[in-house]
């Protein structure tokens, strides 16, 4: 990475944490960029830049983040240029660390940087738990392949797009889960880039559709207008998402 361009993120990553710490100014706990943007395999122009914030339980109310913080924040943050730094949308997260979502996985070493605080105890990493999550998640993937398909039947045009962005975001975890759910430090996987990672499963599995899918969404970064390759890559990926699930009928528990 040129040093210009890791300046420009630097920027943009304490511009964040300023913006947090100011809507936030007492309860911010732990504030970590997570994802390619650290570890690598950044596809420029589809990846999003991915931050977690935990925060203190008074942040929250009994529905979620109290909503006017989340309007101050959308203030502060609605108009950044995430493409300048090669993401095509900014993902932040806020957490309550002792009322986590139940698919929620700490974030594996080498894959996160902590710019603010340190994460919680609550969150301390557990290979057993982590292994129970994967399965999970793969055992679901017929009913995930159901949602999907039956989603973009009525799909608009102007809204297929992000419906292509948003099945990457079920691609990626299911293709670590099935290199990793049977190692004894399924972690290692993890922290490796997607790339890496799609080298390691096309030598592990047959499947010629993930590489497809690659190829596809990187020249879908270059041209976010072309329909036709949107849909193809949309239609590769339900194809590979299909094959996920056989593989996965035949995990034992």
């Amino acid at each position: 990475m040129l040093e210009k361009d890791r300046e420009k993120r630097e920027k943009i990553f304490s511009y964040l944490l300023e913006a947090v710490q100011k809507v936030f100014p007492e309860d911010v706990l732990c504030f970590l960029i997570h994802g390619s943007m650290v570890k690598g395999g950044l596809i420029e122009g589809f990846s999003d830049l991915d931050v977690q914030v935990f925060l203190k339980e008074s942040s929250f109310d009994e529905f979620d983040l109290k909503l006017e913080k989340c309007m101050k924040i959308q203030n502060l943050v609605g108009n950044l240029d995430a493409p300048q730094i090669g993401a095509q949308y900014l993902q932040m997260y806020f957490y309550n660390p002792n009322n986590m979502p139940d698919w929620y996985t700490p974030p594996i070493k080498g894959s996160y940087k902590i710019l603010f605080g340190k994460l919680p105890k609550e969150l301390d990493f557990s290979e057993e738990n982590f292994k129970i999550r994967m399965i999970k998640s793969l055992k679901g993937l017929p009913a995930e392949v159901s949602t999907t398909i039956r989603s973009f039947a009525d799909c608009l045009d102007k809204t297929v797009y992000r419906r292509t962005r948003l099945i990457a975001t079920k691609i990626f975890p299911i293709m670590y889960s099935l290199l990793s759910y049977d190692l004894e430090h399924p972690n290692e996987i993890w922290a490796k880039t997607k790339f890496e990672a799609l080298d390691l499963f096309c030598q592990k599995y047959e499947n010629e559709n993930i590489s497809e899918f690659f190829n596809l969404i990187q020249l879908l970064a270059k041209d976010h207008n072309d329909l036709e390759l949107m849909k193809q890559a949309f239609f590769v990926g339900v194809e590979f998402l299909k094959e996920a699930a056989k593989i996965s009928e035949k995990i034992k528990i």
